[in-house]
C-alpha cells in the first residue's frame, strides 16, 4: 500500500466537504489535479468573504488590546477593518446585492465592528486570539487551524462569522476543539457569534450566538477527516473494487444539487475535472 504524503487541511474547510467532496478537493488539492492533467478554473474572491475578513481583523484589533488592558477607541478597530479591506479588494472581487460598491462595503464593515464592540467583545476574557495551530491526525492528514477561531477563553472557544445567512459549523467547531486540545488546552464548550452582513438599507440586526456541543462537532470533524482521507488515497492510488482508477475525479464524488454549484463558486464546475454539474436552461 502507498504511502500518503501529509497534507495540510485547514478547519475550515471541514463543514464545506460534505456539501460538495469534487468542489473542495479543487481546493484542498489544487496541485494534485493539475499534475493529473485536469484544468481549473480561477474564481474570484466574493464581497461577503473580503467583508468577512476586514471584520475579522477590527474585532481581533479590540480583543488583543483589551487582552493588554487597553481602551480601543471604536475609530481605531474600524480603521483597521477598513484599511485590511482596501488591502485585499486590491485584488478584484465580486460585488452582490447587498454589498454593490466599496462605499458599500466599507459602511458595513464599520456597522458590523461596532456592533462586535458593542454586542461581543464586553462579554469575552480573551486568553488567545487568532492563532495558528496543527495537529497530526495519524491518517495523512495535518489538521490546522490558521487565524480562524477568533478568541480562546478560560475552557471555551469562541468563533466569529459573518455572512448575509447562517450556516452550521460543527465540523470546522470540532476541528477547533480537537487542535485545543491537542495543544493541551481545556475546552468544555464552543460557540458562534454570527454578525449579518445585511444591505446598508436597513439597521444592523444584533448578533445570535449559536453553541455547539462538543462531542458531536468532534465526531463530525474526525469523520469528514476520514472521508478526505479516504477520497485522496483513492484518487492517488485508484480502487479495485470500484473501478475508479488513480486520478480520477470520481474519486471523489460531486454535488450538483448543492447550493454553491455554480461558475461562481466552483473551480472546477464546467472543467474535465467535473461536468456533473446543472447545466445551463434556455429561457
Amino acid at each position: 500500500m502507498a504511502n500518503i504524503e501529509p497534507v495540510f487541511v485547514r478547519a475550515s474547510a471541514l463543514s464545506g466537504y460534505a456539501d460538495c467532496p469534487r468542489r473542495s478537493a479543487a481546493r484542498l488539492f489544487k496541485h494534485e489535479i493539475l499534475a493529473a492533467g485536469y484544468d481549473l478554473r480561477e474564481t474570484g474572491r466574493n464581497i461577503g468573504a473580503n467583508i468577512g475578513t476586514a471584520v475579522h481583523a477590527g474585532a481581533a484589533l479590540i480583543l488583543r488590546e483589551k487582552m493588554a488592558a487597553v481602551s480601543t477607541p471604536l475609530s481605531a478597530a474600524t480603521d483597521c477593518a477598513v484599511e485590511e479591506y482596501r488591502t485585499i479588494a486590491e485584488e478584484g472581487m465580486m460585488f452582490d446585492k447587498e454589498s454593490p460598491t466599496s462605499n458599500a462595503a466599507e459602511t458595513q464593515i464599520v456597522r458590523m465592528v461596532d456592533t462586535f464592540q458593542r454586542a461581543v467583545a464586553p462579554e469575552i476574557e480573551p486568553v488567545i486570539v487568532e492563532e495558528r495551530m496543527e495537529a497530526d491526525t495519524g491518517f495523512g492528514l495535518v489538521l490546522t487551524g490558521q487565524s480562524d477561531v477568533l478568541a480562546r477563553e478560560p475552557g471555551r472557544l469562541l468563533d466569529l462569522k459573518t455572512g448575509k445567512r447562517q450556516s452550521t459549523h460543527a465540523p470546522q467547531i470540532g476541528a477547533y476543539s480537537l487542535l485545543s486540545k491537542s495543544h493541551g488546552l481545556t475546552v468544555n464548550e464552543a460557540a458562534v457569534k454570527f454578525i449579518q452582513r445585511v444591505p446598508i438599507s436597513k439597521s444592523q440586526p444584533e448578533p445570535v450566538t449559536t453553541p455547539y456541543e462538543l462531542a458531536q462537532a468532534e465526531n463530525a470533524a474526525v469523520n469528514v477527516l476520514r472521508h478526505i482521507h479516504g477520497d485522496l488515497k483513492v484518487f492517488r492510488e485508484g480502487d479495485a473494487a470500484t473501478g475508479i482508477l488513480p486520478g480520477d475525479a470520481w474519486a471523489f464524488p460531486a454535488n450538483p444539487s448543492s447550493m454553491l454549484c455554480s461558475a461562481k463558486w466552483c473551480s472546477a464546475w464546467g472543467t474535465q475535472f467535473c461536468t456533473e454539474h446543472k447545466k445551463e436552461i434556455e429561457e
